[in-house]
């Protein structure tokens, strides 16, 4: 057992960049609140009877929780649903027949993120508890306290919360040293400020350390819980990576001479610590996932709660009979884009890439060359471990979430990602990759999140389509000899920068842009009718 005070873990590809797969319009409200609610149901156990949660006046999700499906996913994950269960949609009904009440205010309090989740659990028996939470974007988030003690989970580890009763605290930590000392895991202590007691926190990668220092925690005085991983892939933090970030990897040029695709898996890999094989066949079940989805969402979908019918059929349908320009692979990849965001609006099953609001343009762009070319799965797997390479490079120095940057953030990282891939799947190399991430991130920086009556439909369904229009288009030029001239990590920086500058209007609240037109309030009109 190692002390710790800072739990350090890398970004994971199939953590942070390519997934949740999920149901619902977005990842960093549905898929986030899903997990934060998982962990809450933990952290009360059993009894508990009333939730209330507190969103930031100034934040996204003031205006967005109800339509972007945050109050969907809080009350699936307090229930233990799963996110692909279909009854999602129903979540707050099912909840409430489970006898858990869940209730919802605004309200004015300090906040360090613009998706803040202040959240206080009541038990049968009169305890109450409190935690806070903060959706970070792409369906990752953390909690950053528990009952008043300053803490960093992330969901990817089993973690140990223990809070001594007064006056045991110094007895405690050393007889529950020496107990937990021989386990592969991490002790850490948190001090509130506001009353100076101390809290334990364990934090372990397997099951079976976290369940032993659980019983030896538990068996003391004061209060003990068990939270478990939602993740999918553990902390890892002991991982010995080929390279920390991209910096790193454009020094070395040994590393340069494979491409990104191989680059991509010989990262997971590493940080997974899962065998070669495991890892990309993990990615291969994604690519299943999504090839399903695209499917269903050409025949076409419905949902009542939408802004738009299903257009993808019709399109489709014009495209067969000649009726649209030619454009090369592009008019499939329109499609396939399309379908994928049908499929979210309408609570089917699609996977973030990077987010559930810019899940179509990757996917559908590189989905849509293989399926154009006829290529087969191994070389699909490769342009997406391409894409989920560059991701892994805008999650460390930047963000996906569009409440904090705006769309270039979710359409734009996408676009990026995408061009990485088509340029590794037209065997290029991993310099050529990165120069079409750059040139594609180059054209969409500055683009604002504006979503029309909050729901994740209009702009963003054109949004994805023009994303892979971008991919496309940045890939041609740069195998075309075009230099980019901005290099990758400048791009991401600037990026973020341009998304600080952004008012709160234009981050994901609907206050601003074509949400605030005529149009879209008498949309919204219709929809709360």
């Amino acid at each position: 057992m190692t002390e710790s005070n800072v739990k350090t873990s890398a970004p994971s590809i199939f953590n942070d960049v390519l997934g949740p797969v999920m149901r619902g319009p977005s990842s960093s409200h549905t898929a986030a609140s899903h997990r934060i609610g998982l962990m809450l149901r933990d952290l009360a156990g059993p009894g508990l009877k009333h939730v209330l949660f507190e969103f930031h006046n100034e934040g996204s999700l003031a205006s967005t929780h109800r339509t972007q499906g945050s109050d969907m996913g809080l009350a699936a994950g307090l229930i233990g649903m799963d996110i692909l269960n279909e009854h999602m949609p129903s979540s707050l009904e099912k909840a409430k027949q489970a006898g858990l009440e869940l209730s919802f205010l605004v309200a004015d309090y300090t906040a360090s993120h613009p998706n803040t989740y202040k959240c206080t659990l009541t038990l049968e028996d009169g305890t109450r508890l409190t935690a806070r939470a903060e959706s970070t974007g792409g369906g990752m988030f953390r909690f950053t306290e528990i009952e008043g003690f300053p803490l960093f989970l992330e969901g990817d580890e089993f973690v140990v919360f223990m809070l001594p009763e007064s006056g045991h605290f110094e007895s405690d930590i050393a007889q529950l040293v020496n107990v937990t000392q021989s386990m592969p895991g991490f002790i850490r202590s948190s001090r509130s400020e506001k009353n100076q007691e101390t809290a334990l926190i364990f934090s372990f990668s397997d099951e079976s350390g976290a369940e032993s220092a659980f019983q030896a925690c538990n068996a003391r005085k004061g209060f003990t819980r068990l939270i478990r991983p939602v993740m999918p892939i553990a902390s890892n933090s002991g991982a010995s990576l080929p390279f920390d970030g991209l910096p790193a990897l454009m020094n070395n040029p040994e590393l340069l001479v494979k491409s990104l695709g191989e680059l991509g898996l010989i990262y997971e890999t590493a940080r997974s610590g899962f065998s070669r094989d495991k890892t990309d066949g993990m990615m291969k079940k994604l690519i299943a996932v999504w090839k399903k989805s695209i499917q269903q969402g050409l025949t076409g979908t419905e949902y009542q709660d939408r802004l738009m019918g299903s257009q993808v059929p019709e399109f489709l349908s014009r495209m067969k009979e000649g009726r649209l320009l030619p454009a090369g692979p592009l008019n499939r990849m329109i499609a396939y884009s399309c379908a994928l965001m049908e499929m979210k609006s309408s609570m089917g099953i699609i996977v973030a890439a990077p987010t559930a609001g810019a899940c179509g343009g990757l996917p559908g762009c590189l989905i849509g060359l293989s399926d154009e070319n006829q290529l087969d799965d191994d070389i699909l797997s490769r342009g997406f471990w391409a894409a989920g390479l560059v991701g892994i490079f805008i999650a460390r120095g930047a963000t996906f979430a569009a409440e904090v940057a705006g769309c270039q953030a979710e359409t734009g990282a996408g676009a990026s990602m995408a061009a990485a891939g088509l340029v590794e799947m037209a065997g290029g190399t991993a310099q050529e990759a990165l120069d079409a991430a750059s040139l594609a991130l180059q054209n969409i920086i500055g683009l604002v999140c504006d979503p029309v009556a909050n729901r994740v439909e209009i702009p963003c369904l054109g949004r994805n389509a023009a994303a892979a229009g971008n991919a496309l288009t940045s890939a041609n030029m740069i195998l075309g000899g075009f230099d980019p001239v901005i290099p990758l990590e400048e791009t991401i920086v600037s990026m973020l920068e341009v998304g600080k500058t952004m008012p709160h209007s234009l981050r994901c609240t609907a206050l601003g842009g074509l949400a605030a037109t005529p149009t879209a309030k008498f949309l919204e009109s219709k929809l709360l009718c």
